[in-house]
C-alpha cells in the first residue's frame, strides 16, 4: 500500500506529517473528500471564512497526486424583505371553489 499525505491550506498550510495508508488512488480521493467535508461542517458551524480552502494529496516521494479546491458560504437572507415579499404574494392569491374542494390559484 501506498502512503499519502492530506496537506490543507485554508489561509494557513497545515501539512500532514503521518499521512494514511491506501490501496490505490480512488481511496486516497475517498479519504480527501471525506475529511473536506468534517471540515467544512465544522468551519460553516464556526462561521469561518471558507473562499480559499485548498488541499493538496501527496504520495511518499512528496509529488502532488491530486488537488481539491473548495470554497462554501453561508448567506443570510433579509427576513424583513423576504416577509414583505410573502404578503404581498398571498394577497395575490385567490381560491377557487367548486364540486371537488378548493385550491389556490396564482395570477400569471
Amino acid at each position: 500500500m501506498a502512503r499519502y499525505f492530506f496537506n490543507l491550506h485554508d489561509g494557513i498550510s497545515l501539512p500532514d506529517t503521518v499521512g494514511s495508508e491506501h490501496p490505490d488512488l480512488a481511496s486516497a480521493r475517498s479519504e480527501a473528500v471525506e475529511t473536506i467535508a468534517e471540515r467544512l461542517k465544522g468551519s460553516l458551524l464556526k462561521q469561518a471564512d471558507l473562499s480559499s480552502w485548498l488541499m493538496n494529496v501527496t504520495d511518499e516521494l512528496g509529488f502532488t497526486v491530486m488537488v481539491l479546491s473548495f470554497s462554501a458560504a453561508v448567506q443570510i437572507v433579509d427576513q424583513p424583505s423576504l416577509a414583505a415579499a410573502r404578503a404581498a404574494q398571498h394577497r395575490n392569491v385567490k381560491t377557487v371553489h367548486n364540486a371537488s374542494g378548493s385550491w389556490p390559484i396564482k395570477p400569471v
